[in-house]
């Protein structure tokens, strides 16, 4: 059998939101001088309320099994249940009455813009991060924290890039990069069914990849600057999706 992974949430803003969707905690942790704050007694609340085990323990504990420098009181324990087959993803494309909407990570190296990405991409409506396979956890202590908990609440799929572009572009998903040199964001229709490339920090999309694709896409920008931060980039490009959606409604 595959071994259970688990994830430790030490951010109550973040449990707060994983708790009030119903994801299923495995425990709470909470100080036994825990001050109840507010954010506190939410997290005991909702925990109480789905029936979530509540261990109190001494602060000392906590402060051990913290792998953050959060310095919390309560701290939640919850099994990674979000991770996908290529597969498994698709089949469920058009599910719920959602349209697929997939992020495509293509070497993206700093835990700080990919935890903003799948913060932002949770808001936006994205329904998939597609990655290449990780040689570590993808879903690190620091990227739980930085994306506080969005990044256990949306599908994710470690699978060959080129693999990955071939099955969605056969389910009829066109598959766009955002890089420089493209076509112009805001003349680019983006509603309907749509996968997303983003490419690393310091090389963007490779030229294999754009080879494989159905086109590229840019952020207008004055002279003088080349690129933005791919986490800036990304929001941008998310939140046009979004808006072009919102007007055709």
């Amino acid at each position: 059998m595959p071994r259970i992974k688990y994830a430790q949430i030490e951010n109550k803003n973040a449990l707060i939101e994983l708790l009030e969707e119903g994801k299923p905690l495995e425990k709470i942790y909470l100080a036994n001088n825990a001050y109840k704050d507010p954010k506190t007694k939410r997290v005991l609340e909702l925990a109480r309320k789905n029936n979530i085990p509540i261990e109190k323990i001494a602060r000392r504990s906590i402060s051990r099994r913290s792998k953050t420098s959060s310095h919390e009181s309560v701290i939640g324990l919850m099994e990674i249940d979000n991770q996908y087959s290529l597969q498994e993803l698709l089949s469920e494309a058009f599910t719920d009455g959602k349209q697929p909407f997939y992020l495509i990570f293509g070497d993206i190296k700093y835990p700080q813009n990919v935890g903003a990405i799948f913060r932002t991409a949770y808001a936006a409506g994205v329904t998939g991060i597609i990655t290449p396979v990780q040689k570590a956890n993808l879903l690190s202590d620091e990227i739980i924290r930085i994306s506080m908990g969005t990044c256990l609440r949306i599908p994710i799929v470690e699978v060959g890039l080129f693999a990955a572009i071939k099955e969605i572009k056969k389910q009829g998903i066109p598959v766009l990069a955002l890089d420089m040199d493209g076509k112009d964001l805001y003349d680019t229709d983006l509603t309907g069914p749509v996968a997303i490339i983003l490419g690393s920090e310091y090389t963007g999309v490779s030229s294999k990849i754009r080879e494989r694709i159905d086109g590229v896409i840019s952020i207008p920008m004055n002279k003088g600057i080349g690129s933005l931060n791919v986490g800036v980039a990304s929001a941008i490009t998310m939140y046009e999706k979004y808006r072009q959606e919102l007007a055709g409604k």
